[in-house]
C-alpha cells in the first residue's frame, strides 16, 4: 500500500495530509486511525502531531514525503506562543518536505491538474485514456458524464473520444487542452482494406489476424471472447478454429472489409477451439495470479491447483482465492503453517471491525478451512474459527401488478422475453444469459437447466403464455445455440447487458423500488407460496440445496400473514357471537 503525505494548513491548524491512488483497503485502514476528507485539500488528513504520525507509521511501513517549495500561508489567528507549529514529527531533515529550521505549510497555490497528477495515457480503441490521484467530488462528477467510464482492473479512466465529451471532462479537471483531437470516426465502411490471417508456427491451435488501422475493425476483433493481442507481432492471435474464421468473415463483411487467407489447408480444426469452461477457468486463474507478489505465487499455487483438482467452478477460484491472497498479505506472505490460530482470528476480527459483511466473513473462514484441510492435508486439525454471525435481511420483492409494470414497458422483444422467463421460471441471470434451445422441451413445457449454481441440473416449468412469443421470436432472430445470443453468433447475452435491460425498465415503470433480475426470481417464489404451492415444490423450483434456504420466502408471503388471527381476536368474536345467540 503506497501512501504519500505533506503538510497542510486546514480548519485553522496545521495537519498531516495523506494522498493516494485510489484503493479502499487504504481507505479503510486511514478511517480506522481516524483521518478525515478534505474537499478544499482533495486529500485524507491526520493530526500534526507525533502521536498521529507514529499511529501513520504503524499502519504503513513506508510512504513517500513530498517536498514542497518554500512559501508561506497566511493565518487569519495572530500568532502566540500556543499557536506555532507545533514540535518536528519527523527526526530526519526533511520533516514532512520541509527544513527544520523554516518548517513552511504546504504551497496553497498549486494547479488543480497538479494535485490531481493527471497522467493521460494510449488510446484504447475509442476511448482516451487517463488516470489521476483519487478526488472523491472529481471522481463523481467524472462518472456522471454519459461517456466516461472507470476501469478497474487497469484503474483508469477511459473517456469516449467525442467532442462533447471531451469539453465536459476538461471542465471537470480545470485543464484545457487535456486531450486531443482525435475523435472516432463514425465511418463503417472500409472499401479496400484488408485483413490478413496467418498461421501461428509457435503453436498451430491458433491463427495471427493482421488488421488495418481502423478502430471499428479493431473493437470487432478485440472483442472475441477468445482474442489476445501480441505486441510483438503486432497481430491479433485467435483460435484456429472454423467457426472461428466463419465468425470474422461474418464481422468484416458489414465494414466492406477483405479477407487474405494465407492459412494452408487443413489448418483449421474444431479441436483448437477451447470450450467455454477453459475459458473462464483460465482467465480467472490469471486475474488471482496478477494480485499476488512472487513470494505469496508458492501458497496460492498450492491453492488453485486443489480448487481445480476438486472440479469447482470459477467464482469458488475467485472468492476462494481472493480471501486466502487477503489472508496472505497481512501475515506478510509468510508460510500458513506457521501462523498460529490466535494471529487467524485477530485477522478475521480486524475485518469485522473495519465493517465488513458477516458473507465476507464467512467466505474467508471457508477459505482458510479449504486451504487447511485440502491443500495441507490437516483432515482431522482442529481449525475453529469463529463464525460471524449473518445479518438477517429479507429480500425485495415484486408485487405481481409492479411486475406487470415492468414487463409492459419494455418495447423490444427480445428484451421482453427474457425478462418473462426469468420471472415466470423463476431463473438465476446466468441460467437465462446460457440458456440453449436445446433445452426448452416445448412439447412437455419445460425447461431443463443444466449445470447451474452448484453444478446441479433441474426441471422447471414453461409458462403456457410465453410459448406462441418464444416460437415467434426464434423464427424472428433464428438463433443457432443460445436463446439469447450476445453481439456474435454463437455467444450467449452478457449478464451485464441484461442487469442494464433490468434497470431501464424499472426507470420507465416509475417504481421506487431498487429490483434487479435476482428480484424477479424471488418474486416467482414468493408469489407461488402465496398462491398455496407446497414449499418443498419451491425449493426444487429454485434448485435450493436446503429447505432452510427457500423458507425465507415464507417471511414474505402477506396473503398467508393476513389469515392469520390473533388470539385475542379469536376470543373476542366467541364473546360477541354468544352475546347474540342469547
Amino acid at each position: 500500500m503506497s501512501i504519500s503525505i505533506k503538510k497542510i494548513f486546514h480548519r485553522n491548524a496545521y495537519r498531516i495530509g495523506i494522498t493516494f491512488d485510489y484503493n479502499e483497503e487504504i481507505k479503510s485502514t486511514l478511517k480506522s486511525i481516524g483521518a478525515l476528507y478534505s474537499k478544499s485539500h482533495g486529500c485524507w488528513y491526520i493530526n500534526y502531531d507525533a502521536a498521529s504520525y507514529a499511529e501513520l507509521k504503524k499502519h504503513f511501513s513506508s510512504f513517500e514525503i513530498e517536498k514542497t517549495p518554500e512559501s508561506s500561508v497566511v493565518v487569519t489567528q495572530p500568532v502566540t506562543d500556543s499557536s506555532r507549529d507545533l514540535s518536528p514529527i519527523a527526526t530526519s531533515e526533511l520533516q514532512l518536505g520541509s527544513s527544520q529550521l523554516s518548517n513552511p505549510a504546504h504551497k496553497t497555490d498549486i494547479l488543480f491538474a497538479q494535485k490531481l497528477r493527471l497522467q493521460l495515457l494510449e488510446n484504447i480503441g475509442k476511448y482516451w485514456v487517463f488516470k489521476m490521484r483519487y478526488h472523491e467530488e472529481v471522481s463523481k462528477q467524472l462518472l456522471s458524464i454519459k461517456g466516461v467510464y472507470w476501469n478497474s482492473n487497469y484503474r483508469v479512466y477511459m473517456v469516449l473520444r467525442n467532442s462533447v465529451v471531451k469539453s465536459k471532462v476538461e471542465y471537470t479537471l480545470q485543464t484545457s487542452p487535456f486531450f486531443g483531437e482525435d475523435y472516432v470516426s463514425k465511418d463503417v465502411h472500409f472499401i479496400g482494406e484488408k485483413i490478413r490471417i496467418a498461421p501461428h508456427i509457435e503453436d498451430k491451435a491458433w491463427m495471427e489476424v493482421y488488421v488495418p488501422r481502423q478502430v471499428a475493425v479493431h473493437e470487432k476483433l478485440k472483442r472475441f471472447s477468445m482474442s489476445r493481442f501480441s505486441t510483438i507481432k503486432k497481430c491479433y492471435l485467435l483460435p484456429a478454429a472454423p467457426i472461428v474464421f466463419e465468425s470474422i468473415q461474418l464481422q468484416m463483411e458489414s465494414h466492406s472489409v477483405l479477407i487474405e487467407n494465407e492459412l494452408p489447408k487443413g489448418y483449421l480444426n474444431k479441436k483448437n477451439l477451447p470450450n467455454r469452461k477453459q475459458l473462464d477457468l483460465t482467465r480467472t486463474k490469471n486475474s488471482i495470479f496478477e494480485l499476488v507478489p512472487e513470494k505469496g505465487k508458492p501458497y496460492v499455487t498450492e491453492m488453485v491447483n486443489a480448487l481445480l483438482a476438486l472440479n469447482y467452478s470459477s467464482s469458488t477460484l475467485r472468492t476462494y482465492c481472493g480471501s486466502f491472497i487477503q489472508f496472505l498479505r497481512h501475515i506478510e506472505y509468510r508460510n500458513p503453517e506457521t501462523v498460529t490460530q490466535k494471529e487467524i482470528i485477530q485477522f478475521l476480527g480486524s475485518l469485522m471491525e473495519r465493517g465488513l459483511s458477516a458473507t465476507t466473513g464467512h467466505s474467508m473462514v471457508n477459505g482458510l478451512q479449504f486451504y487447511f484441510h485440502n491443500v495441507l492435508g490437516k483432515q482431522e486439525y482442529e481449525f475453529r474459527l469463529p463464525r460471524p454471525k449473518k445479518e438477517k435481511k429479507l429480500p425485495t420483492v415484486l408485487t405481481m401488478e409492479e411486475c406487470l409494470r415492468i414487463f409492459q414497458v419494455v418495447d423490444n422483444p427480445k428484451h421482453k422475453l427474457l425478462l418473462l422467463i426469468g420471472y415466470g421460471a423463476g431463473l438465476r441471470v446466468s441460467e437465462i444469459v446460457h440458456l440453449k434451445w436445446q433445452d426448452i422441451l416445448f412439447s412437455e413445457h419445460k425447461i431443463h437447466i443444466s449445470n447451474a449454481k452448484g453444478k446441479k441440473d433441474r426441471m422447471v416449468m414453461l409458462p403456457f403464455s410465453i410459448v406462441e412469443s418464444l416460437d415467434i421470436y426464434r423464427q424472428l432472430y433464428n438463433g443457432k445455440h443460445y436463446v439469447f445470443e450476445g453481439q456474435f453468433a454463437s455467444e450467449p447475452y452478457s449478464t451485464r447487458s441484461v442487469q442494464q435491460v433490468m434497470r431501464e425498465a424499472l426507470k420507465k415503470s416509475g417504481l421506487e423500488k431498487k429490483a434487479t433480475v435476482h428480484t424477479l426470481r424471488h418474486s416467482f417464489a414468493t408469489h407461488l407460496l402465496e398462491s398455496g404451492t407446497d414449499i418443498r415444490y419451491i425449493q426444487q423450483f429454485l434448485g435450493h440445496s436446503s429447505i432452510k434456504t427457500t423458507t425465507i420466502y415464507t417471511h414474505l408471503t402477506q396473503n398467508a400473514v393476513n389469515k392469520i388471527q390473533s388470539p385475542l381476536d379469536r376470543l373476542v368474536d366467541e364473546n360477541n357471537k354468544k352475546k347474540l345467540e342469547e
